[in-house]
């Protein structure tokens, strides 16, 4: 039976670690846990989970640790995680079954990270190559943001892309951890670029740490030389992934020509990623363009309509963009069309008060009382603080 080692560099990650040590348990053969200095009760947590524990002094170098982590792995495969991911059922069962392939050396998983703000993505993916044969030949490589690929290609291995989900719960570190960890990244990343000045890759990294800490110039300075530095070997998503990062800055700056312009590119590289169409939405509705807003926004569900498990970056929030492409209908004059919208946003998500307050609108413009007045109801009671809601109800019974 072929056999698979998961493996976990970690440090002081007791809050995490035994929710992913327990989603391994029933799929994997052994777990290896590189601990590189915790204080708390991480190895314990390790032990009583049944991980073998291996200690490494710490050397500002993420691949070293990885690799060390390898070093003690004894399955036919591996599986590296971390201790903020969890793996569930269904998506343990595609990796055994996937392990069982012959011609292949590795395989891309898609890491899933939530996003807390109301906005067009609820959670947005990142593809890597997580799994692959234990070979020793094939070995971690760079600081930070270490990678495997680059040695898996180098041996000429074949890597099958798969819609493997392994979750990420980003979401659950304070403020201050992402700072403190995004800082650090900062310091490391400096010291790579050094060291690496040619490494799209790398800058592409440098400006997504720049973008976390706030520091914008110097995040659109980073991925323009991330395009720069394209020798034409970078992976198509990462180009795509740069130029969409350029037309969210660019658009959270005004600068309405370089967001069209990297928003038009994203869709170059990245055909199936509707995040292009919904930046192109926005910033048709900045310039009052309703009409050309609702075609890039039904483009953008079009793309996303059965395609979902196989998105590149992003699952779109489908009440969400129901919600604004009836509020574009609404502007361009169509309620009828808006109030279509609305209803399918609410069929998307029901516990949601704006959608049910704006179909009740939709239905006063219209002379449609009895509508309005049940939609602004059911908006307070999922939201009572909406004054707009009480108004609107006060309306509706003053013209009964």
């Amino acid at each position: 039976m072929v056999r698979i080692s998961a493996c976990l560099i970690v440090k002081n990650e007791s809050l995490l670690l035994s929710r992913c040590l327990e989603s391994l348990r029933s799929f994997v053969d052994e777990i290896i846990v590189v601990d590189t200095g915790s204080t708390d009760n991480t190895i314990e947590i390790a032990h009583s989970h049944g991980a073998q524990v291996k200690h490494f002094t710490w050397i500002d170098d993420f691949s070293a640790a990885r690799n060390e982590s390898l070093r003690h792995a004894s399955g036919d495969w591996i599986l590296y995680i971390d201790a903020d991911e969890v793996i569930d059922s269904v998506n343990a069962g595609k990796i055994r079954r996937v392990i069982t392939q012959k011609d292949i050396m590795g395989a891309t998983v898609r890491q899933c990270i939530p996003q807390q703000a109301e906005n067009i993505v609820t959670a947005f993916y990142i593809e890597y190559c997580r799994l692959f044969r234990h070979h020793p030949a094939i070995r971690f490589e760079g600081a930070i943001h270490e990678q495997i690929l680059p040695s898996i290609e180098r041996i000429g291995g074949k890597v099958l892309r798969t819609d493997i989900v392994i979750h990420h719960w980003a979401y659950a570190a304070t403020e201050e951890k992402k700072r403190h960890r995004a800082e650090r990244n900062l310091r490391y990343l400096l010291a790579e670029v050094k060291r690496m000045p040619d490494d799209p890759f790398v800058h592409f990294n440098l400006g997504m740490t720049y973008r976390e800490l706030g520091q914008q110039d110097m995040a659109i300075r980073s991925f323009h030389r991330a395009l720069d530095k394209d020798d034409g070997h970078i992976k198509r998503e990462l180009i795509g992934q740069v130029h969409l990062n350029l037309a969210k800055l660019y658009l959270e700056s005004g600068n309405s020509s370089r967001t069209a312009y990297h928003a038009h590119q994203i869709s170059t590289f990245e055909p199936d990623n509707p995040l292009s169409y919904y930046i192109l939405a926005t910033l048709a509705v900045t310039n009052n363009q309703f009409n050309t807003a609702i075609k890039y926004l039904e483009s953008a569900i079009q793309i996303t309509k059965g395609k979902e498990e196989l998105s590149p970056s992003a699952d779109l929030n489908m009440s969400r963009i129901y919600l604004e492409l009836g509020c574009c209908r609404s502007a361009a004059g169509d309620y009828q069309g808006a109030e279509a919208e609305f209803i399918r946003s609410i069929e998307c998500n029901a516990s949601v008060a704006l959608p049910h307050l704006l179909l009740g609108n939709c239905r006063f413009m219209r002379g449609d009382l009895a509508g309005a007045r049940d939609m602004y109801e059911r908006t307070l009671v999922l939201d009572p603080s909406r004054e707009d809601a009480q108004r609107g109800l006060a309306l509706c019974c003053g013209r009964e």
